[in-house]
């Protein structure tokens, strides 16, 4: 009969993943004792408040008819393979008449399939240090020597490097890097030690002074990474770390900055927990079973846990947040038996606990909860306070309606309806009774001049609209020149409500602009600020502006007003510091999740290609400006080009836009395309996408239908930023030739004509004259406020031609 063993458990993607391994006896006729490494699923379920096997049918990773096996680590590490984390476990086979020890190193790809990674044997039994990280690749250490491997090394390596560990893991770079820090002695002095950091992947080494002090390093137990970014050849990094003095310290690029008194003494593993609270928990495991839990933004303890046998971290509610499940040793033979599901805020459900024994009665953790009790108490009364003027704001807007109502009575019924004064509704009037009274024409006219103004604003809003892909917002807005006024430098800001949104009252915004309808001319450049110039009566203009849509989805359904600021002037000869900076309402947009969630902002356009409507033109026009766009140059000198439009069609069933014929969609993904044929022999296609994994995909697609006689270059930039920059060298040019002559002053013509219509006397007094009015045409007198104007012309003028200069430039 099988005798069930030690069973060990690991938190995977919200369930709990159970590895377990039996022994039995075999049926040879030697009776020798084999055994078997199995795996199954628990899910937890709100009904019943526990863990339920999510299949009663065991997965086996390994069988051995003549071997113990054991289950030494188990934890999640990501698969540069499959570029995802995976579960994986460490298999230790022993025979009894051998001392070897084979190791066995899976990942579990299915729920019924594991892949064998790494097999090796040592002539010792693994003890310290033993971690799992990205490859998946196994480290540990063994008298003072670091030892790895995985699928890639093709067996084990060491470390030249001999050290004694203090910390393996993983630093979150741009690229992921397994290091190692520890402690080395210094070869010209063995009884002084050197803490460095090792890097696996190159064998480089930094002195761990980046992370930790090296006054730390002795007494530090354990610790994690939470940031790391390299600078200066040295890092930049966050880390936390458990001291063997009772302390949980936070240091930032190598300094402490914060301490925190642990209850318990050995600590073991540090996690951090991302709750529904912005700050977070902190949580370090102690040994003999003891937990406890810190606040990530006070650095105080929350809470204490005894008896505790594992700790798992994971969303296991589905609600998006994580929570940690506290399993604590009970009788039971089943693995959860006795749990806590937690996370310190809205979430707790326990099995077989009592309410006593929820929380460890620490004085930390007292008066920890004496802190929380004073704040929810404190946001209890905010809370009553805002109930209480949304009460009185829906008594004013009840009272106002029930006025309306009786004000159409009176007109419907032919009565003179009576409008109650301002003071008996609690009302303050912002403006003057006694001036109005008094001069009704006056205000007459002010009304029509404000009329007037707003009628002749530079540009007149048609239309705007609002899609919503992934977690962007873009808002776009059609407008027009009214006369004959320029228009530059216009920007768009969406507003919020702070008492809605609790966010920042304006959004920080990039913004397009695009002509309307899409014209057959060069692809849009992203820029934050863009310049434009509607000198045009009537030519039609789209502002697109690509925002976060996640600071307006907090508190449900929001409605934000969309300004539009720019810089206007009369006439285009005006000088630059006579232009006025406006702001103008241009509307309001309407945002809801669950309009959001039924996809009723998200554009049609790449599933219904033969739309020709202003709707479809919106859609492109929001695609143009919110995807990143990479411009390849496809060249075949001896042989006409591959047809890749047809290719985009026929192969990839990519569909043309009846909008804009010159795009092409993919259905499938938001992604745009534009081949552009200049010769037989060359072409340019333009890919429009939100991520480079996705242009990596397309173009490893594109290199396998190309023939080998074809060439394939990336363009840094398109050349038709060069009009702009040939047209502000131009301006530049012009102000400083033709304008700067209207500085001289007409002195010298005037003191001219008097000295000729003066007799001349002596010639000596001529003389004079002429050598005067010589030094005057050497040294010309200048106006001092046209020299003014000139200059600061001049200025505007070559700040427009260097900022030109800069877009045309390759991107670094």
């Amino acid at each position: 009969m099988a005798a069930e063993r030690h069973v060990k458990m690991l938190a995977v993607k919200g369930e709990v993943l159970a590895f377990q391994s039996k022994s039995f006896s075999s049926k040879t006729r030697d009776h020798r004792k084999g055994s078997e490494v199995s795996f199954y699923g628990l899910s937890f379920t709100r009904d019943s408040q526990s863990f339920s096997i999510r299949d009663r049918n065991l997965s086996l990773i390994h069988k051995d008819s003549s071997a113990e096996t054991d289950v030494v680590h188990c934890c999640s590490a990501l698969d540069i393979q499959q570029r995802q984390k995976v579960p994986c476990v460490l298999l230790r086979l022993c025979k009894k008449r051998t001392s070897a020890f084979k190791y066995m190193l899976y990942s579990i790809c299915t729920s019924t399939d594991a892949k064998l990674h790494a097999e090796f044997a040592l002539p010792y039994e693994m003890r310290d240090n033993i971690s799992i990280l990205l490859g998946p690749t196994l480290i540990w250490s063994h008298e003072n020597s670091v030892f790895y491997t995985s699928s890639q090394t093709g067996g084990v390596k060491e470390v030249p490097i001999p050290m004694t560990v203090n910390f393996i893991g993983e630093l979150p770079l741009r690229q992921r890097k397994l290091v190692i820090q520890g402690a080395q002695n210094v070869p010209s002095d063995q009884s002084k030690v050197k803490n460095i950091l090792y890097f696996i992947e190159d064998g480089r080494t930094l002195n761990s002074a980046c992370l930790v002090p090296d006054a730390y390093s002795s007494v530090i137990q354990c610790m994690m990474v939470l940031s790391a970014e390299e600078f200066d050849g040295g890092l930049r990094s966050a880390v936390l770390a458990a001291t063997s003095m009772k302390q949980l310290v936070r240091f930032e690029n190598g300094l402490p900055l914060d301490v925190c008194l642990l209850p318990y003494e050995q600590p073991l593993s540090i996690q951090v927990i991302h709750t529904l609270k912005n700050d977070g928990l902190v949580v370090v495991t102690f040994s003999q079973g003891n937990v406890c839990a810190v606040w990530k933004d006070t650095f105080q303890v929350a809470g204490c846990w005894t008896g505790v046998r594992l700790l798992l971290v994971d969303d296991f509610m589905g609600c998006g947040t994580d929570q940690m499940l506290l399993v604590f040793e009970s009788s039971s033979a089943e693995p959860l038996s006795s749990f806590l599901l937690t996370d310190m805020c809205a979430v707790t459900y326990s099995c077989c606990r009592s309410d006593g024994e929820e929380l460890n009665s620490s004085d930390a953790a007292q008066e920890n909860h004496l802190l929380t009790v004073q704040a929810l108490e404190s946001r209890l009364q905010s809370g009553l306070s805002g109930l209480e003027d949304l009460q009185r704001d829906v008594e004013v807007k009840d009272r106002l309606l029930q006025q309306s109502l009786v004000a159409l009575t009176d007109l419907v019924s032919g009565r003179e309806h009576a409008i109650s004064s301002p003071e008996q509704e609690g009302l303050v009037s912002l403006w003057d009774d006694d001036d109005d009274d008094d001069d009704d024409g006056a205000g007459d006219e002010e009304d029509a001049g404000m009329q007037t103004e707003c009628a002749e604003a530079p540009l007149k809003m048609h239309r705007v609209w609002q899609r919503v892909i992934g977690q962007s917002l873009i808002v776009g807005v059609v407008l027009t020149s009214t006369n004959n006024t320029s228009v530059m430098n216009i920007s768009a800001s969406i507003v919020l409500d702070s008492h809605q949104t609790g966010a920042a009252p304006v959004l920080n915004t990039k913004t397009v602009i695009l002509p309307y309808p899409v014209a057959h001319g060069p692809s849009p450049v992203k820029i934050r600020r863009s310049d434009c110039s509607a000198d045009r009566s009537g030519s039609r203009l789209a502002l697109v502006a690509v925002t976060d849509a996640a600071p307006l989805l907090t508190s449900g359904c929001v409605r934000c007003p969309i300004m539009l600021h720019y810089s206007s002037k009369e006439s285009p000869g005006s000088a630059a510091g006579e232009c006025a900076r406006v702001s103008q309402h241009c509307g309001q947009i309407s945002l809801d999740l669950e309009d959001i969630s039924m996809g009723k902002l998200h554009p049609r356009l790449l599933q219904e290609h033969r739309l020709n409507t202003d709707e479809a033109r919106e859609d492109l026009l929001s695609l143009l400006a919110l995807l990143d766009v990479w411009f390849f140059r496809l060249e075949c000198p001896r042989h006409t080009l591959a047809d890749v439009q047809g290719w985009l069609q026929e192969s990839l069933r990519f569909e043309r836009l009846e909008i804009d014929p010159r795009f092409t969609a993919d259905p499938s993904s938001v992604r745009l395309f534009r081949w552009e044929q200049n010769s037989p022999f060359q072409g340019v296609l333009s890919v429009y996408c939100r991520d480079e994994l996705s242009l990596l995909h397309f173009l490893h697609s594109l290199c396998d239908f190309l023939p080998v006689s074809h060439d394939v270059q990336p363009l840094e930039r398109p050349s038709f930023c060069a009009g702009s920059l040939a047209q502000t060298l131009q301006t530049e040019i012009h102000t400083v030739t033709q304008e700067a002559s209207s500085a001289l002053r007409t002195d010298e013509g005037a003191r001219r004509g008097e000295a000729e219509s003066q007799t001349l006397h002596t010639l000596r007094e001529e003389w004079l004259k002429e050598r005067g009015r010589c030094n005057e045409r050497l040294r010309p007198l200048l106006d001092e406020t046209r020299y003014s104007r000139l200059i600061e012309r001049m200025i505007h003028a070559q700040l427009d031609a260097d900022e030109a200069a800069l877009m045309e430039a390759p991107r670094l």
